[in-house]
């Protein structure tokens, strides 16, 4: 061997232990930016499955999180999940989940929450519902304090799989209630109960939203095409939104003419229940009810309870200023608790 060979192998190691190092050093960069390999199993204190954002948010990346678990007070945990990732066309958007006390009706008829009517519900050992933006859970009653709590969900991109978003804030819900000691919850969703269709179709006069004698002839201008969209009924977590085919500008038809909801979920009618003003009175045609805000009330039946509610919506305010003939919001209202009693199993023969 020569003396020049001898000098040569030793830099020839060096270089290629270098080369290594590189190469395992750029592999855990990439793992690190753009792969969760490197990743708990949960996040924000272990409230969120790092699996389930993961598949939830579009595309392959990193996830990174914010949130250090449950608060002292419920109602101030939140945790936001991010992924992001430096491989262009990979994945992106963020997650926000938060535990909201709120009026126990909230999630059917404010803006924040997914659009009834193009929400997918699930009903039973847990309740809530998702729609591509948005998703809710009602937690335990145990948990409640002055009003009902909810784990709350939204994303920054559009979600395909309502299965698996019900199943991550299910997931969460859970956690919550287990690190707040108030109750148990299932790691999955019962069975979604998605939108009959994905656009709304013509009502059938006398059977509006799939209700048998459910009618507005006389409620909406004449010779205008009544629209309907929701789930189907019966349902534990129900609901419809009535809209007119007319000339109303993108964010009132959006908002509809009448949206109905109705459901015969315990756990929702307790939170519902728990509304301010709250009392015993009547329901429209003289039977007993607890009468919760101006259209909607608890109705008892022979097996549990029925909360049948409306909502009026903007086509409704300008359909009206251009007919001031039509009816009042009240008239609505009772037409439908008749029809979603006699629906939902809950006629006048079910009184207790």
């Amino acid at each position: 061997m020569s003396t020049a060979e001898g000098r040569t192998r030793p830099g020839r190691k060096v270089w290629v232990a270098a080369a290594v190092l590189v190469v395992v050093v750029a592999g855990l960069m990439h793992g690190y930016r753009n792969t969760n390999a490197l990743t708990g199993d949960r996040l924000c204190g272990g409230l969120v499955s790092t699996a389930r954002s993961d598949g939830v948010l579009p595309g392959s990346g990193r996830l990174d999180a914010e949130g250090e678990g449950l608060a002292e007070e419920l109602k101030d945990t939140v945790c936001e999940v991010e992924k992001s990732s430096v491989v262009l066309g990979s994945g992106r958007g963020t997650l926000t989940l938060r535990v909201r006390e709120e009026d126990g009706d909230a999630p059917l008829k404010d803006e924040a929450w997914p659009e009834p009517s193009e929400a997918s519900f699930f009903s039973g050992k847990v309740t809530g519902g998702v729609d591509k933006y948005r998703g809710w859970v009602l937690l335990p009653e145990k948990c409640w304090a002055k009003q009902p709590l909810f784990v709350g969900a939204s994303s920054s991109e559009p979600i395909s799989d309502s299965k698996a978003f019900a199943a991550l804030i299910t997931d969460a819900a859970r956690a919550v209630a287990a690190g707040a000691a108030c109750g148990d919850l299932p790691e999955e969703p019962g069975t979604l109960l998605p939108p009959r269709s994905a656009a709304a179709r013509p009502a059938s006069d006398g059977r509006v939203c799939g209700l048998d004698g459910f009618s507005v002839r006389g409620q909406v201008p004449a010779d205008t095409e009544v629209l309907e969209a929701g789930q189907k009924a019966p349902a534990g977590l129900w609901s419809c939104t009535v809209s007119l085919d007319d000339d109303s500008r993108g964010p009132v038809r959006a908002d509809g003419f009448m949206t109905y909801t109705a459901s015969r979920n315990p756990l929702l009618i307790a939170a519902v229940k728990k509304a301010p003003g709250t009392s015993k009175g009547e329901a429209p045609g003289g039977r007993e009810a607890e009468v919760v805000g101006r259209t909607g009330v608890v109705l008892p039946c022979a097996r549990g309870e029925l909360y049948p509610a409306s909502e009026s919506g903007l086509q409704y305010v300008e359909a009206r200023k251009r007919h001031p003939d039509l009816p009042a919001r009240d008239t609505y209202f009772e037409s439908f608790v008749k029809s979603a009693a006699e629906a939902f199993g809950c006629g006048p023969s079910a009184r207790r």
